[in-house]
């Protein structure tokens, strides 16, 4: 029986004292940034201070009888 990952790695664009920016979560880099920057121009972002950062996402069941098991 395979157990679901309670824990999942996620990427997303991030700002200097602002946090993960809304709507950029993905399970890759290069998946964030196109989702931050879908006309491709990262590099002006990464110049104005914007970084990737990796997230750890916990999943929640939606029934307390699932994290039972």
């Amino acid at each position: 029986m395979r157990r679901n990952r309670i824990h999942k790695r996620m990427y997303a664009v991030s700002l200097e004292k602002v946090g993960i920016i809304a709507g950029t979560m993905a399970y890759s880099r290069k998946r964030a940034i196109e989702c931050f920057t879908p006309l491709g121009q990262w590099e002006m972002y990464k110049r104005a201070g914007y970084r990737t950062v990796m997230a750890q996402v916990k999943i929640l069941p939606r029934t307390p009888q699932e994290s039972d098991q």
